[in-house]
């Protein structure tokens, strides 16, 4: 498996059979083999998770089918804005949280299950070829304290939920595929924005479920905060990937 950080949140997940393009609004995309088929994820509608030009995969690449959170809105009237065209709708699936999706790519089955969002839309739990991906999309611990004290107490419950529904998820997939019960590859927000509650999302899911590789994302270009959580995190630092600039490539 590769994975290509291209940039903020969005990565390209090169599995043998096919890709997976997750959240990606921004940064360039490798040359993509035309024999693949090519799976298009977008968790919310947020500008920075959701651009328009994904639909203009289709032209290139023409086995492209989108996994789109539901609150991405789709109306008719939208169309032109997005450049949608009938041809394009009928590669579309609107997904909601909780769901599980059944898709095959070149006789591979592959099973892509939705987690509720603390946020906005959805996280994706994807399972296939043995292996078990994590997208968060904004399904985070966001601890903003200038939200006052409720809010911040109701955060935590949600998002300790989440990552309940998330493991309960991981065991079915373990359960239905065989697939070890371990998340082979995880991509989770780490946002400086929070401060000192930058670390919660990621320690509380290392703690509560087992991850092989973690790939902090939304960290806003702020790289240097992937090293802070590594020396304030000891015992995670060899399952967090550093990353240090768009468009790096790692094999796992």
């Amino acid at each position: 498996m590769k994975i290509t950080f291209l940039a903020h949140s969005g990565f390209l997940v090169e599995w043998e059979h096919f890709y997976a393009l997750f959240d990606w609004w921004k940064g360039a995309l490798p040359p993509l083999r035309q024999d693949k088929p090519l799976l298009v994820f977008v968790s919310h509608s947020h500008e920075d998770h959701f651009d328009k030009h994904i639909f203009t995969l289709l032209a290139e690449h023409p086995d492209t089918r989108y996994i789109l959170s539901h609150d991405v809105r789709l109306a008719t009237r939208r169309w032109e804005k997005l450049g949608m065209t009938a041809e394009i709708f009928a590669h579309v699936t609107s997904i909601r949280a909780d769901s599980i999706l059944p898709l095959d790519a070149l006789g591979t089955p592959l099973t892509v299950r939705t987690i509720p969002s603390t946020d906005a839309g959805v996280a994706f739990l994807l399972s296939a070829e043995g292996k078990l991906v994590y997208h968060a999309g904004d399904n985070n611990w966001w601890h903003w304290e200038d939200e006052g004290r409720q809010y911040c107490t109701n955060m935590a419950a949600n998002y300790r939920r989440s990552i309940a529904r998330l493991a309960d998820a991981v065991r079915d997939e373990h359960a239905d595929c065989g697939c070890a019960p371990v998340i082979d590859a995880a991509m989770v927000p780490l946002d400086p924005r929070l401060e000192d509650g930058y670390d919660l999302g990621i320690s509380y899911l290392l703690e509560q479920i087992p991850v092989g590789k973690l790939f902090p994302m939304h960290v806003w270009e702020k790289f240097d905060w992937i090293e802070r959580y590594r020396r304030a995190h000891p015992a995670d630092a060899e399952r967090i990937v550093p990353l240090r600039a768009d468009g790096e490539t790692f094999e796992l």
